[in-house]
Order: structure tokens, then sequence, then C-alpha cells
């Protein structure tokens, strides 16, 4: 048995030892950032989750007196700049813009080398934006109701467009179709602006997309809105229903769909550091600048705490896996 002094030495040892990691992980969050932080996208320029990530990092520059570069690495639906990120030291000097395919890619590409919920820290939800289908201007339709209904009489060959196979827009459609108990022939595009382009041009009749990214044409009446995916409306499209209360005698009570954005980092990040970074980014967040900025963007602001996030990411992985389960989709 271990006598009593020694005893009493060892559990000394252990608290101050305690105290010091304490101590050293406290002064590294103060002491952050060390020079320029970089924030990765896992999009090329341009793009919504781009702009955002822009938006942010400037203001980020001021409360940090630093450089905060966004580096843009597509690839992947952003998996490539993910397992990149992975690579680095989570000492906050590295961090990442997420969207909401970030939690459905290891769905799609069972090989992908990491796990989108396990491998990170979530650090904080900044926003989130609903999707809209839009048609063409001849399009028989003219809300989401009479869509069902020809979806109906088609026998499931109504075809619509979407960023790609796996993209939220793409799961957004398949969730429609099981709720709705409808089908629809899904062409995937390499990106939004693609797809928004052939229904403008007639050649496909449907396409669902950002609202940010429809709006213009929509403004031009060069498409028309049918549906946002938010559970209510949003006022940037006034007049346009949320499908949960279009048609909720089609099954779609409760219906929801939303592209979203995060900021996450490597696993590992010591506690204090991350909740120093949270702290600025929901400060940054929650301010009227950058509130107006998102909204120009057709984005709802958040800010949230890290649990939240992490809450949230796991919630959807469980929604939008079933998604893909059920409707047997694969990665391309």
């Amino acid at each position: 048995m271990m006598a009593r002094p020694v005893l009493t030495a060892c559990l000394v040892l252990a608290a101050v030892a305690g105290a010091r990691a304490q101590a050293s992980s406290q002064s590294s969050a103060q002491a952050w950032p060390a020079g320029a932080v970089r924030m990765f996208v896992g999009f090329a320029a341009g793009g919504s989750t781009d702009i955002i990530a822009r938006d942010l990092t400037a203001e980020l520059e001021k409360a940090w007196r630093q450089p905060v570069i966004v580096e843009n690495r597509p690839g992947a639906n952003g998996a490539l700049a993910a397992a990149q990120l992975l690579r680095l030291p989570a000492d906050g000097q590295t961090l990442m813009m997420i969207v909401s395919g970030h939690v459905t890619n290891g769905f799609l590409n069972p090989q992908q080398p990491f796990d989108a919920l396990k491998d990170f820290t979530a650090l904080s939800l900044v926003a989130s934006s609903p999707l809209v289908i839009v048609a063409h201007p001849d399009f028989p339709a003219n809300d989401i109701r009479a869509t069902l209904e020809l979806a109906r009489a088609k026998a499931g060959t109504l075809v619509y467009g979407s960023p790609g196979t796996g993209s939220v827009q793409h799961l957004s459609m398949e969730l429609l179709a099981y709720m709705s108990g409808t089908k629809f022939v899904h062409v995937p595009y390499r990106s939004g602006a693609l797809a928004l382009n052939d229904t403008v041009a007639g050649h496909v009749p449907l396409s669902v997309l950002s609202v940010a990214q429809a709006l213009p044409q929509i403004e031009s009446r060069s498409v028309k809105p049918l549906a946002v995916t938010s559970v209510t409306g949003t006022d940037i499209l006034p007049g346009v229903a949320a499908l949960a209360e279009a048609a909720p005698e089609a099954g779609l009570g409760g219906y929801e769909a939303e592209l979203w954005f995060a900021v996450i980092a490597p696993r590992g990040l010591p506690p204090p550091l991350a909740d120093r970074i949270n702290a600025d980014l929901v400060t940054i967040v929650k301010s009227p600048a950058m509130q107006e900025k998102l909204r120009n963007e057709g984005a709802r602001p958040i800010g949230s705490t890290p649990q939240e996030a992490q809450a949230f990411m796991t919630a959807e992985a469980d929604k939008w896996g079933g998604v893909i389960s059920r409707a047997n989709i694969k990665g391309e």
C-alpha cells in the first residue's frame, strides 16, 4: 500500500501539472493568433460559400488584428479541403468554412478518409439559406401544388437540374419526392449557375438553387419561383410560399431543407481557444453590418455555440443520410 505522505505528494504533483496545463492552454488562447489565419473554402471563388467566407474574414481581421486569408481549395464537394485541413495542427491558425455537404459526403463516398463529425472541432453555425425551386416562364404550373400534380401526371418523367449529385439541392428534391409520393428525373450539373442557365434557356423545365443564386433571374422574370424550402417563407422572396405551407395536404407538413454555413477547425483544438474563436464569430455574425451582408446573400444569420453547431450537424447527417439511403444515391 502506498504510504500516505507519498500519496499526498503524488496528488499535489498531479494537481500542479493539471493547473499548469490549463494555464498553458489559456495562455495559448490569449497569445493567439500567431500571424495570419487561413480560412479554407472547398469551392471555387464567386459562389455563396466564398462570398460569405470573405465577408466574415474581413470582419475577423479587424477583431484579430491579423490577416485572415481565404484559400479556395475546390474539389469533391468540399471533401478535398477538409482532408487537407486535417493534416494541419489544431492551433487555430487554419479554419474552414463548410456547407451542408460536409456531413453528407461520407454517405455518398464511403471511402472518404475522415469522419465529418468526429475528426473536426465545430466552432459555430454562421448562417442558413433556403433553396428555391424555379421554372422556365413557359412551365405550365405556377405553384408547387400544380407542379406535384404535373409530376404525378407525367409518371416520373418531369426533369429538374441541380448543382450536382448529392448536393443539398439534389437531396431536397429527393426528400420532396419521398414525402409527396411523386417522382422526378434528376439532371446533375457541375454548378448551380449551369443548371440555372439551362432552365432560363428552356433545356430543363425546373431547377433547385440557393435563393441568392436564383434571385437576379427571378427579378428579371427569366425564371419563375414555385416554392422555397424553408419552414416558412423568406423576406427576400415575398409572396413565394414555403413547401410545408403550400402543400401540407400533399404530405409536406414539416418539410425543411436549407443550405447552411459553419466554421470548423481540426479536432483537438484547445477548448479555451475554441471558446475564444466562437465568441468572436458570434459577435461578428450578430453585428448589424454582417447581418445585412448575410441577408443580401439570401441567408439568415445564426451564430451558435460549438455544442449547438455539433448537435445540428449530427442531426443533419442523420436526416440526409436517410434520404441518401432510401433513394440509393451514389457519389459521382
